[in-house]
């Protein structure tokens, strides 16, 4: 009896939580329609974060920067960091140095 009251009560939150990811989707974005408007046209194609930067660090932001800020390319992603050409792993380095002392 118990485990149905705590399995119903475990449906019913993970529905309210649901609709709370609903309605915070809906409010950003409200938020961001309303950014746009403020901005002017040329917005629209500003991320959220460009978006965030100009409306509120830069509440004075004039429709040049606006279209300024779109021709500009988005921001690389992070790249891959390759191994240093020129180092080895650490065992292969052992294993050298032990071949070498055991040669002498």
């Amino acid at each position: 009896m118990a485990a149905l009251d705590s399995q119903a009560r475990i449906a019913m939150l993970e529905r309210e939580l649901q609709w709370a990811h609903l309605k915070i989707q809906v409010l950003e974005e409200r938020l961001r329609q309303r950014r746009i408007q403020l901005l002017g046209p040329h917005s629209e194609t500003l991320s959220d974060l460009q978006l965030e930067l100009l409306a509120e660090e830069e509440p004075s932001a004039t429709g040049e920067e606006v279209e300024a800020e779109t021709r500009h390319e988005p921001l690389p992603q992070k790249r891959e960091r390759k191994p240093h050409p020129g180092r080895r792993p650490l065992r292969r380095i052992c294993r050298e140095w032990n071949n070498w002392f055991r040669a002498l």
